[in-house]
Order: structure tokens, then sequence, then C-alpha cells
């Protein structure tokens, strides 16, 4: 056997020993490639009782620009999405409290004003207070917060398939919830994976171990995202922001999948009519998450209203 069949064996067989026997440190392998990709390095801060780690790239002069997770999201949701303005831009994208590896504690408030205020404090220690603003699902919820509350912040305000607008249609996660289940949160590997195929219209391929990976993360954590589902669901069921979004004063881009499942597109009607300045982008197949699934296409329109404000 010739020297390079050799070191093609070695290679297998140290892959193999740490998918089977480290399978924790090749997801980590991967996600950390994914970061360097995206030119994202991970970070930390504390802000009160707050610990927030928190993804960051580009000149560190350059202009802010922030990217807020949805429900059972992290900062690892934006990295594809962030390489399109690392070269430009100062990229900016946290764990929220209650969510990946920041402070997780049951008896606090996870309200999207609450997380709004707290998301100004971890700014504001960065030395943060002008930038461009991008939430998806529950994470756009709170930039609209943001928006309201603090308007002077922002240069402009990219919505991504939001929750906090009523829609004149349903969606199916809204039926559901009508008939008390939740769709946002698994319980086995098997519903994990439709739910992935639930969030996803155009579903990107992931090896098993980083779907296990992934799966032990939420089942270790499915009390606490199960019972704060059905409190932000009551939120946002109940208590949209609809009725203020007259009062949004930086331009918007709002972005939506047709297939959405989750959110329905019809939200997207509202919010034409009723934010001042807006730009309604609507990705015909995409689901709940374009900057996941078309990362390219939906940075290219965001860039835009970058570039314009």
């Amino acid at each position: 056997m010739n020297g390079f069949l050799w070191l093609l064996v070695s290679l297998g067989v140290a892959f193999a020993a740490v998918y089977f026997l480290y399978p924790s440190l090749l997801v980590a392998m991967v996600i950390g490639g994914v970061r360097r990709w995206g030119r994202m390095t991970p970070k930390s801060l504390t802000v009160g009782e707050f610990t927030w780690p928190y993804l960051e790239g580009g000149p560190p002069d350059g202009v802010p620009v922030v990217m807020v997770h949805g429900f059972g999201g992290d900062k690892d949701n934006w990295p594809l999405y962030a390489r399109h303005f690392t070269k430009h831009y100062r990229v900016i994208a946290p764990d929220l409290p209650g969510f990946g590896q920041n402070t997780r504690n049951p008896d606090l408030d996870y309200g999207t004003a609450v997380q709004a205020a707290r998301l100004q404090s971890f700014l504001r220690a960065l030395g943060i207070d002008k930038f461009h603003l991008a939430g998806n699902s529950m994470g756009g919820f709170i930039a609209l917060q943001y928006a309201l509350k603090y308007a002077n912040d922002l240069r402009s305000l990219t919505l991504i398939d939001n929750a906090g607008v009523k829609g004149k249609n349903k969606s199916e996660l809204e039926i559901a919830i009508d008939e008390r289940k939740n769709l946002l949160v698994a319980n086995s590997l098997e519903e994990f994976g439709r739910l992935l195929e639930f969030i996803m219209h155009k579903r990107i391929p992931s090896p098993k171990f980083m779907l296990k990976a992934m799966f032990e993360v939420q089942k270790r954590n499915y009390d606490f995202l199960d019972k704060l589902f059905w409190k932000l669901s009551d939120e946002v069921l109940n208590e949209s922001v609809t009725d203020r979004l007259s009062e949004i004063k930086a331009p918007t881009l709002v972005v939506w999948g047709r297939h959405d499942r989750v959110l329905d597109v019809s939200c997207t009607d509202t919010m034409a009519k009723e934010i001042p300045d807006n730009r309604i982008v609507i990705f015909e197949d995409a689901g709940h998450v374009p900057m996941i699934e078309s990362p390219g296409e939906s940075a290219r329109h965001h860039l835009e209203l970058i570039a314009a404000h």
C-alpha cells in the first residue's frame, strides 16, 4: 500500500473515531468552520445578570448590523447570511437571554418588550448606539418592539418572517396552537426532523450526527422551551403591535418566505399598508427562515437597504 493510500486510510480511521467516540467534537468543528467561513468570531460579554455569548465579524469601526435570532434559535443561525456583510460592516449576532448559551432562568420574563430592553443594554455595553437591526421570527417581534421604543437607535429595520403582526390568514402553527399543540419543540429525534421540515421549505441536508447533536440540545431544554413557547404564543396572538406599525420611523425591509407555515405570508399585506417607509420582498421558494434557505438573495436586499440609509 503506497503512502497516499495509507494517508487516506489513516484519515478515515481518525474520522470514524471522532464520529463514534467524540461526536460533540465533530459538531464543534463543523460549527467553527461555518463561523470562519462567515468571518465571524465567538465572543462573550456579561451585562448585569446575563452573560451574552455572541458572534462578531467585520471591521471594528464598520457601521454595526445587529442580527437577532428566533425562538429556539441562536447566534449560529446567522453566519451563512452574515458572510455577505462582514467585509464592510461590523456584524453582531447574540444569543438572546433564555436561548443558546445565554443565561437561562425559568423564573424570568422573556417577553419581547423586555428582551428588546435587554438587547439595548447589551449593545450599549458594546458601545453601539446607532445601527441597522434585523430579526427573524420572535427576533423580528423583538426588533419591532425595539423600533417602537428606541426609534433613534436605528438606521434601518429588517424583518424576516417576523412575529408580532396579524395577517388575514391563520398559519399552520396558529391552527395548531388553537388545538394546544406545540410544533416548535421536539421530544424525539423523529419529531425534530419534522420540526426542521416544518420551518424550512428547502431543507438543507445535514449529517445525522449534526441532527442528533442539535436535538440533544433542545431535549435538555425541552421543559423550559415548551413553557416559554406558550407564554410567547399568547403574546404573539393577543398582544401584537399591529395597531402601532404606523409609528415605526426606520426605513423597513420585510422579507418573507411564501411557504412559511409558522407565520402566514398575509402578514406582509398588513405591514405594507401600515409601516410608513417599507419594502416587501417575498421569496417563492422559501419557508420561515429565508436567511438560511436563501442567504445570498436575502442578504442582497438587506444590503441594498443599508446602502440607501
